[in-house]
């Protein structure tokens, strides 16, 4: 008897965990997929810095356009459609993490790895 109600609490137990697990992922999906974004786009523009010494805004916007994510367990995707306004926020992050400073080069704004 004490062994049926035993199991019949474990099975409850898990099942609530995996009910709010669940519904945090679920709140957190927009936050994750923007980050995965920024991630990638980060990761595009410090491979472009391996060919390159400076970039500018415009070539930054240019890199970054159309990049893509989603997350392994939901259908949602999101992808960069106005660059200027991605750029502009990856750059401040980028900035902000020390990957790269900013010189003025001729009037330009350019970017340079640290």
């Amino acid at each position: 008897m004490w062994d049926i109600a035993t199991k019949i609490l474990l099975v409850a137990i898990t099942v609530a965990f995996l009910g709010a697990w669940g519904i945090i992922k679920q709140q957190r999906k927009s936050k994750e997929l923007i980050s995965q974004l920024f991630n990638k786009s980060e990761k595009k523009v410090l491979n472009t810095f391996k060919t390159k010494d400076k970039l500018t805004i415009k070539e930054i916007e240019k890199i970054i356009k159309g990049t893509k994510a989603s997350l392994f367990w939901s259908k949602e995707r999101i992808q960069i459609t106005d660059p200027s306004i991605a750029a502009t926020e990856l750059i401040d992050k980028m900035r902000v993490k020390g990957l790269i400073i900013e010189e003025i080069f001729r009037g330009k704004k350019i970017y340079k790895l640290r």
